[in-house]
């Protein structure tokens, strides 16, 4: 933030909010509230989110949000459609963000280390990253504690130097992501970046690259069409366990967040992560406490 609208500490939000009758219970209760306008047919798990957005002249607005589940594959959470929400009205940045799962807080309620349950997805975390300020807070309805941007999305300090310990076929699997890299086509986003994985039992290494529709919506992440080849191929029927899944990027940079909740869905938490240029990580250091919807 600049000017007027530079946050100086975690204080500072709280008493904002406090200020405003925003405290943290009533954040919590209206995120349970706009839970209930949720279209949720597949997950069956309505979500309700609402975030405070900050003007210049540090006045604040709630914005709402519910998750909308048109299909699988064009659902969209709540914690962003709040913040798309706040967008649309004019606020760039914000302060706090409280999710309510209802079904979620019923059914694990005595499950009290199991966080994953109630976290945003790897998605909503890195719009979360983008828009709401380094201390700003989320809430978690049926969590004591808050989470800031960069606990949920934390980006940790690679050692380049494990690029230099790959395997043979670790580095084969990195050049075919290279490859997969200057064959992408992004006409109009120029975000471009290759994939492969490399898979137990089979001497097969399956690459991808992005791909752009004139739409920016439905243009294709190359994670998700080596996992379907993945799977076509039967791997996760014959239990064939991913061993490391490679990026290789243009310049330094990390995995967005959806990217990395697709890895957690089908991959050990401590499967290899390859970024060129960076280092080797693993799921759990990079997406912390991931979703899981049961």
């Amino acid at each position: 933030m600049a000017g007027s609208e530079t946050i100086h500490s975690s204080k500072e939000i709280e008493d904002l909010l406090n200020n405003s009758n925003l405290s943290f219970d009533n954040l919590r209760y209206l995120a349970k509230e706009v839970s209930a306008n949720s279209w949720s047919p597949y997950s069956q798990f309505p979500v309700g989110a609402v975030v405070v957005g900050i003007d210049q002249s540090k006045n604040l607005k709630v914005f709402s949000g519910t998750n909308v589940e048109p299909t699988v594959s064009l659902s969209l959470c709540a914690e962003r459609n709040a913040i798309f929400s706040g967008i649309t009205a004019g606020y760039k940045k914000f302060l706090a963000v409280a999710v309510s799962i209802p079904k979620a807080k019923d059914k694990f309620a005595n499950t009290k280390n199991e966080i994953s349950f109630f976290t945003p997805c790897g998605a909503c975390r890195e719009i979360i990253l983008q828009k709401v300020d380094h201390k700003g807070m989320i809430l978690i309805d049926g969590i004591d504690r808050t989470f800031t941007p960069k606990e949920l999305l934390p980006h940790p300090i690679l050692d380049t130097n494990k690029l230099k310990t790959l395997t043979i076929e670790e580095m084969d699997a990195l050049d075919l992501a290279r490859n997969a890299l200057h064959n992408t086509h992004v006409p109009y986003s120029k975000e471009k970046y290759g994939v492969s994985l490399l898979v137990e039992n089979t001497r097969e290494i399956y690459s991808a690259c992005t791909l752009d529709s004139a739409s920016f919506g439905c243009s294709v992440e190359p994670i998700k069409s080596v996992f379907g080849v993945y799977t076509a191929k039967g791997h996760i029927k014959a239990k064939n366990k991913i061993k490391a899944v490679i990026f290789a990027f243009p310049f330094v940079k990390y995995p967005p967040g959806d990217t990395l909740q697709l890895i957690s869905d089908y991959c050990d938490p401590t499967t290899k992560i390859i970024i060129d240029n960076m280092g080797v990580t693993t799921i759990e250091e990079l997406l912390p406490w991931a979703f899981k919807l049961s």
